[in-house]
Parts: structure tokens; sequence; C-alpha cells
């Protein structure tokens, strides 16, 4: 036996006076070992792109939100481009309007003036499903209603925050 020869199982080497465990340092233990890394590796890529996605999908649902696209509103309600949801209130049943099963109240941020949001909400609650009942320029409130089903009626009330507007919807259905 020559010093360094490794035992047919490899597991044993001859040290030139016994045989000796051969497990560190030999190739077959390093290679051994190597899947451990692929393994570890792959578990960390799926936790960063878990993570990518989770962050991306989480940032979408956030401006989806303040852009209106989750609301209480019915979905041909006339939608303000640019305004942000400041707040949504949704009520079923109890406390609403006899007659009534659900109340939508939301209150939106706009940073164009009262006379131009005023003239979007006149011309489109004015067309389509949707009619002006009455219109109060000294307070700003539109009172509107679904053509389709009288029932469905509500208010926008516009008002001057600075050089932008607040809006507050208030439907009932």
């Amino acid at each position: 036996m020559q010093p360094g020869q490794l035992s047919p199982d490899g597991r044993w080497r001859w040290d030139g006076a016994q045989w000796v465990a051969a497990t560190s340092g030999t190739p077959s233990a390093r290679r051994s070992k190597v899947w451990i890394w692929w393994v570890a590796g792959g578990c960390a890529l799926v936790l960063v792109l878990a993570v990518v996605v989770g962050a991306i999908g989480i940032t979408s649902l956030v401006n989806s939100f303040q852009h209106g696209g989750l609301t209480c509103l019915p979905s041909d309600f006339p939608s303000y481009s640019g305004a942000t949801v400041i707040n949504e209130h949704t009520f079923y049943g109890t406390g609403v309007a006899p007659g009534d099963t659900q109340s939508c109240q939301m209150t939106l941020d706009s940073n164009d003036n009262v006379a131009t949001v005023t003239a979007f909400y006149n011309e489109k609650l004015g067309s389509g499903d949707w009619k002006v009942v009455t219109f109060n320029q000294s307070t700003g409130q539109i009172q509107f209603q679904r053509a389709s089903r009288p029932l469905t009626v509500g208010t926008v009330d516009l008002l001057g925050r600075g050089s932008g507007t607040e809006i507050r919807i208030d439907l009932s259905s």
C-alpha cells in the first residue's frame, strides 16, 4: 500500500501505518456538499423574487386605490382624472336611507380649481345614465340621480382648498 492511497469505497486513506478517515479535503467529500449551495442559492433567489413581486403588487394596489380604482361607486360613475382618494366609507343595511341597501361616501382631492371640477361633474352627471337634479352654485353642491333607477341618488360637494378642490361624493342606492 502506498501512503495516500484510498480504499475502494473512498472512505479511508492509508497514511503509511494505518487506515484513517478520508472525509476532509477529498474531492468526493467536497462534491457531495455542492448541492447544498445550489439549494441555498435557489431559495435565496426565490425569496428575492417574492419580495420584489410583493412590493410591485402592493405599490400597484395602493396606486389603484389612490386614483379611484377600488371604489364603492358604480363603475359608470364619472371619475375625475388625477383626483386622489382621501377616504371612502361604505355602509350596508342599517344606517342607510329607507329603501336603500348601500351608501357610499368618498372624499377625493384634486389639484384643479373648483370651476374646472364643477364643469366636469355638471357635464358628466348630465349625460349617460346620470342626470343632474339640481346645482347650487353658492354651495357648490350637485344633486344627481341615476336615470335608469331614480332611487339611486346622491350629491357631489365641491370645496375649494387653496388652488385645488376637495370632492365629496355621497351616493345612496
